[in-house]
């Protein structure tokens, strides 16, 4: 029962000022991320701040060949400095969005095969 009692006492040790300034702490290392780190044990992962990405990480993050985003440039939606082409991440959102392919209305599996009739390509005549 000592172990409630000095924990009791603690507690009504600290005033407003003082868990104002601990709330204060707490809430500027969860802005941060590194409640977890500090929980956990672990080191946080560093993020990546930049605005804009690259060809190849653009490429990379929709799993595609850079050659084909190279190529289809001017199709898509992407920001220029200079020569310099950059993708930003709204950016390479509305490319996935663009190429979303939905089920058909009419499902041909569901309709059963469409076989077109067989004619000839052309007729013939025969001198």
């Amino acid at each position: 029962m000592t172990v409630a009692t000095t924990a009791d006492a603690h507690a009504t040790a600290l005033g407003a000022a003082e868990l104002q300034g601990l709330a204060a702490v707490v809430g500027l290392l969860a802005r941060v991320g590194d409640v977890d780190s500090l929980v956990n044990g672990r080191p946080s992962e560093p993020r990546d701040n930049r605005i804009h990405v690259g060809y190849d990480e653009a490429a990379q993050r929709l799993n595609i060949p850079e050659k084909w985003l190279r190529e289809r440039i001017s199709l898509l939606p992407h920001r220029k400095f200079g020569k310099h082409v950059q993708f930003a991440e709204e950016d390479i959102r509305a490319i996935s969005e663009m190429h979303f392919v939905g089920p058909s209305a009419t499902d041909d599996k569901v309709n059963g095969p469409a076989i077109a009739p067989i004619r000839p390509s052309r007729s013939r005549k025969r001198s």
